[in-house]
């Protein structure tokens, strides 16, 4: 009797089984297994889903569409808001890629374990053991064009045109060490019209006080450096 592999859903024939085929069944493990895991790219449209969604993870050669946890990499798209995705608790290396340019997607181990959260636009290669995940890398999107009020999130490289009026973009809520944002004054002027930077409840420099940029053609980056002197400038 077949049994299966753990990580991967590898079907392991038994003694004496699948005479005349087993040529045929290695053949799709190969095809179907090995080359997904391997070297498959996997594009999941999550607009007809509702969160949390179960990635598919069924026995032996599949479909990519039945087996998607199997996937080298994962992009994921048009979820309608923020979104859960459920992966198995076993070990596996995954390249995923957040699509939306709104709506953070959350990395969750089983129904109830580890989460790794991948914001809007950004790309992750992560590992897990099946009990935590492991970040690997992260890469940034492109950059991001904003003419009116804005939330950052941790990563953003934001052309800021206030061409149109001064606003106000906001800080990432509840900042990690190192989680970076960077602006430019697109159009040259700030000086006219300023950008407001919102902390949102963290410090800006040391100071309990949002930032205002005055100055023509500024392009700088703002890092959490922690809770004591919060975000910090580098460039001055």
């Amino acid at each position: 009797m077949s049994t299966y592999s753990t990580r991967l859903k590898i079907e392991l024939i038994g003694d004496g089984e699948l005479s005349n085929a087993w040529g045929t069944k290695t053949n799709d493990n190969f095809s179907q297994v090995f080359e997904n895991s391997i070297a498959g790219v996997y594009s999941r449209n999550l607009s007809a889903e509702s969160s949390p969604y179960t990635l598919t993870n069924n026995d032996g050669p599949q479909t990519a569409a039945d087996n998607e946890a199997r996937q080298a990499a994962i992009v994921f798209s048009a979820q309608g808001s923020d979104f859960i995705i459920q992966f198995p608790a076993t070990e596996k290396l995954y390249f995923l890629r957040n699509a939306h340019a709104s709506y953070k997607i959350t990395a969750r181990l089983g129904g109830a374990g580890s989460t790794f959260v991948i914001n809007p636009a950004k790309s992750v290669f992560l590992a897990t053991d099946g009990t935590s995940w492991y970040e690997l890398q992260t890469t940034g999107g492109a950059w991001v064009t904003k003419t009116t009020t804005y939330t950052a999130f941790p990563g953003d490289k934001i052309f800021a045109n206030t061409s149109g009026g001064a606003f106000t973009i906001t800080l990432p809520l509840s900042p990690t060490e190192g989680d970076e944002v960077r602006f430019v004054d697109l159009a040259n002027t700030f000086d006219t019209y300023t950008l407001t930077i919102g902390r949102n409840s963290e410090k800006i420099d040391g100071d309990s006080a949002d930032m205002t940029v005055l100055t023509e053609g500024a392009a700088f980056s703002l890092v959490y450096s922690g809770s004591t002197y919060g975000w910090k400038l580098t460039e001055k």
